[in-house]
């Protein structure tokens, strides 16, 4: 198994890596931003994907990489991690569809609650 994720604050990393760790394996996990990830994407069967919610969604760049790289994710049997603050929407949901869409199998899913960065406190 490898993991690919996309972090905008580290939360998400530091996840997918807590994760990889626990499985026990020593598996590496991959920037959607890294080159080489594609790479460990057709030369893998098993992904754990990870990133945070935006919105109630999938983050943009996250979904435009899917999308992109549609022919990758075939017979591909994947976990999804969505880090979310309040509120998680469908967030997991969401990419296991779209990638059902490309012929993707989806083994499973979590939502994590992570800490907010967001204050309605004046400084």
């Amino acid at each position: 198994m490898i993991g690919i994720y996309f972090s905008g604050t580290g939360n998400s990393k530091y996840c997918i890596e807590k994760f990889l760790e626990e499985y026990g394996d020593n598996s590496l996990a991959y920037s959607i931003e890294q080159t080489e990830a594609i790479t460990h994407i057709i030369n893998h069967d098993e992904i754990v994907i990870c990133y945070p919610v935006q919105f109630s969604n999938i983050p943009k760049i996250l979904h435009d990489y899917i999308v992109t790289n549609s022919q990758l994710w075939k017979g591909k049997k994947i976990f999804i991690i969505a880090t979310m603050g309040l509120f998680s929407g469908d967030g997991a949901g969401i990419l296991a569809r779209l990638l059902k869409k490309y012929g993707a199998t989806i083994i499973g899913g979590l939502h994590l609650k992570m800490p907010d960065s967001i204050s309605d406190e004046r400084l």
